[in-house]
C-alpha cells in the first residue's frame, strides 16, 4: 500500500472564494459593479452577499502610512476596516466568505465557478482574453438576443442560456435566488449520545420511553427529515448502536459530537438532537425544518425558562464549522454560547415541554409521567 503522510480529511464544496459565487464579466467595471448593486438590491433580503471587487485608486500613500503593522483594523462608526498584512491568510478569507450566502464577483479581476456575461462589444478584446474563465455560464445581457460573433466563439452554447435585457435585474435575479434555493445543502441528522450520564447513572440513549432505546426512537424520528441518520458516541458505546460515529473531539461533550459529524461531512446542515430531551415529537421537528434559514448560522428553537437558544435541538448550517472551531480554539465548548453570539434564526414554540432536559432519575420518572398522559 501506498503510504499516506496525511490524514485525508473531507474537504468543503468551494470555488475560488465560496460555495455560491457568480462573476460578472464582458463590460467594464463601473457597468459590473452597478449589475452587482442591482441584483444585490433584489436579492438581500433573502440572501447575504459579498462583493469582491479590485480598487483602481492609487493608495500607495496611505498603505505606506500602516505598512509597518501587522494589520490594522479600523472602527468606521457604521462600520469595520480591517487592512491585513502578515496575517492575510487563505483561511481568514475563507471564513469571512463563509459567512454570506452568495459572492458576487468582478470578473474583470478574479474568476468564479459561474458567470454572468455582459455583452458590450466595446469590451471584445477583454472577454476574448478571459475565455478560458466561462466555464458555466448561467445568463447573457444584452440589448437582444442576436448575439455578435466573438459571443458565439467565446460561448458556443449561447443560444441554450438564458437572456436578460439590461437593467432587467429583477428576472435576473429570480434565476439566482432559484440557483441558490436549489443549492440548499441537505439535512443529516446527528443524534447526541456520547455523554456519561453521571447524575442519571444509566446510558441516556438506552433509556425507554417510548418502547425502545431512546437512540432507536431518536432514529426513528429523524430518518423523514434528513437524508442519514447517525449517532454520535463514545468507542466503547458503539457496539450496540445503529449508525454509530464515533467522537473524535474527546472531552468536550455535544461540542464534540457536533465538530465530528462536521469533521465527516462539511457539506450538509446537522439537524442534532440529544438522547436527554424524550418528550421530542414528529410535530417539534417538523416545525424546525419547516422555519430552517440556511441563510443564518443555525436554526433553532428558543427556551424562554433560560432566555437562550436551546442548543440541543438544532440545525447547523455548513458556514457554522468553521465558527464552532474558531470558538474551541479560543476555549469555549458550549455550542449555546455559539448560538448566543451569531446570527441565528430562533424558532418559538407554543408547548415548551418538549424542551425538558432529563439528567436525573427523578427527572426521568416525570417525563414518562407526560409521556404516559399525553400519547
Amino acid at each position: 500500500m501506498e503510504h499516506q503522510k496525511h490524514t485525508k480529511l473531507v474537504k468543503s464544496n468551494r470555488g475560488f472564494f465560496s460555495k455560491n459565487e457568480i462573476s460578472l464579466l464582458g463590460t467594464n467595471c463601473n457597468e459590473i459593479k452597478k449589475a452587482a448593486k442591482g441584483l444585490a438590491d433584489f436579492l438581500k433580503n433573502s440572501w447575504d452577499i459579498i462583493y469582491v471587487d479590485a480598487d483602481h485608486l492609487n493608495s500607495n500613500e496611505k498603505i505606506n502610512s500602516i505598512s509597518s503593522f501587522s494589520g490594522v483594523f479600523t472602527d468606521k462608526i457604521n462600520f469595520s476596516e480591517f487592512h491585513l498584512f502578515k496575517f492575510n491568510h487563505k483561511t481568514l478569507k475563507n471564513s469571512f466568505y463563509d459567512t454570506a450566502s452568495l459572492t458576487i464577483v468582478n470578473g474583470n479581476h478574479n474568476k468564479a465557478k459561474k458567470q454572468i456575461v455582459i455583452i458590450d462589444s466595446s469590451k471584445e478584446s477583454s472577454l476574448k482574453k478571459r475565455r478560458e474563465d466561462l466555464t458555466d455560464v448561467i445568463a447573457l445581457i444584452a440589448e437582444n438576443s442576436n448575439y455578435p460573433k466573438y459571443i458565439r466563439e467565446c460561448i458556443p452554447n449561447c443560444d441554450e442560456i438564458p437572456f436578460f435585457s439590461f437593467n432587467n435585474y429583477k428576472g435576473l435575479s429570480l434565476l439566482i435566488d432559484n440557483l441558490l434555493k436549489n443549492n440548499i445543502p441537505p439535512i443529516q441528522g446527528l443524534i447526541l449520545a456520547g455523554g456519561y450520564s453521571s447524575r442519571m447513572g444509566n446510558d441516556k440513549f438506552k433509556l425507554v420511553y417510548h418502547g425502545k432505546p431512546q437512540h432507536e426512537h431518536l432514529l426513528e424520528l429523524l430518518n423523514p427529515f434528513c437524508e442519514y441518520v447517525t449517532v454520535s458516541c463514545r468507542e466503547e458505546q458503539s457496539e450496540n448502536i445503529q449508525n454509530p460515529i464515533i467522537d473524535k473531539f474527546i472531552g468536550l461533550g455535544p461540542m464534540g459530537g457536533i465538530l465530528t459529524a462536521f469533521q465527516s461531512n462539511p457539506n450538509v446542515a446537522w439537524l442534532t438532537v440529544a438522547c436527554d430531551i424524550p418528550l421530542l415529537d414528529f410535530n417539534s421537528i417538523e416545525i424546525l425544518v419547516n422555519s430552517r434559514n440556511p441563510n443564518k448560522l443555525a436554526t433553532c428553537y428558543y427556551n424562554s425558562k433560560t432566555n437562550f437558544p436551546e442548543p440541543l435541538i438544532t440545525i447547523w448550517e455548513p458556514k457554522a464549522y468553521p465558527i464552532l472551531l474558531e470558538y474551541m480554539s479560543q476555549g469555549y465548548s458550549c455550542p449555546r454560547k455559539v448560538l448566543i453570539n451569531n446570527d441565528i434564526e430562533m424558532v418559538h414554540l407554543e408547548n415548551e415541554s418538549i424542551l425538558m432536559n432529563v439528567n436525573k432519575k427523578e427527572e426521568m420518572k416525570s417525563a414518562v409521567d407526560y409521556i404516559s398522559k399525553n400519547q
